[in-house]
């Protein structure tokens, strides 16, 4: 679990307003705006005061103003009951919160472990490392595969982009693209199909340097997978698929196109 001491900046000072309290105060300011009950009825008798006594309006229209607001009010504490059961589940669950800062409108995200729950004003208040959060920026709760599998797409992300273009390829680089290419053969067929979803990118580079270097009379097979895990996507199959895909829609596209002519 995090610190609960605020940072200090580079003035000296504590910090005490972070993006996460900015939005969780942001959201706040809004709850206090909310009419109550009291406030409800306040202007209830404000309004039968102040009716038009030529046309009054009815009981049966008080009454069914009165019940209306009620339906509401329990609607909201409801809905306060249900973010509280959901913020409870989430403890102990990794989870991705996007941020708003009220200050500047930019928007930030945060990665981490629901450590506890608090409740202030009736509302729960995540803590993730020392950092409060409304119920309201919960953006993902993730999986343990999808956080491992996040991780993996960020180590080989950094393994790649220290390379410079592949057009600069050569034998100097044979130990960092072998232990990319070994380092995505050891990964399951999940975490394949994530860096497929969501680095393709990386994977069109990884494939290029592969071919360049093969090209150049680097071996690549003594970290090819091995026998047991040829039943997994290789990166070949992954590209050949994606390419596969991508030609036919491009196929679709044009086709649309000539018919729309």
């Amino acid at each position: 679990m995090g610190s609960l001491v605020a940072p200090v900046g580079e003035d000296g000072k504590l910090i005490t307003q972070t993006e996460s309290a900015d939005s969780l105060s942001k959201k706040n300011k809004k709850d206090n705006s909310v009419i109550d009950s009291d406030m409800f009825l306040t202007l209830l008798v404000a309004e039968m005061q102040n009716q038009d006594p030529l046309e009054p309006t009815s009981n049966t229209e008080w009454v069914s103003q009165y019940a209306t607001f009620t339906q509401v009010q329990k609607m909201s504490e409801m809905a306060e009951s249900v973010d509280l059961l959901r913020a409870n589940d989430l403890v102990g669950k990794e989870v991705i919160m996007k941020v708003t800062s009220e200050s500047t409108g930019d928007v930030s995200y945060a990665r981490g472990m629901v450590d506890f729950i608090t409740v202030e004003n009736g509302k729960p208040i995540i803590w993730i490392d020392g950092k409060q959060y409304s119920i309201a920026d919960l953006d993902t709760v993730v999986s343990s595969d999808y956080s491992t599998a996040y991780d993996k797409y960020d180590t080989l992300s950094a393994m790649l982009k220290s390379l410079p273009d592949v057009r600069y390829a050569d034998k100097s680089y044979e130990n960092v693209i072998k232990g990319a290419y070994e380092y995505y053969n050891t990964m399951n067929e999940y975490e394949k199909n994530y860096m497929a979803t969501y680095g393709a990118d990386l994977l069109t580079v990884l494939s290029k340097w592969k071919a360049a270097l093969t090209e150049k009379g680097v071996d690549f097979s003594d970290v090819e997978p091995k026998e047991d895990d040829k039943k997994a996507a290789t990166l070949d199959d992954i590209m050949d698929s994606f390419n596969t895909k991508m030609n036919a829609i491009i196929d679709k596209l044009n086709l649309l196109t000539k018919e729309e002519k």
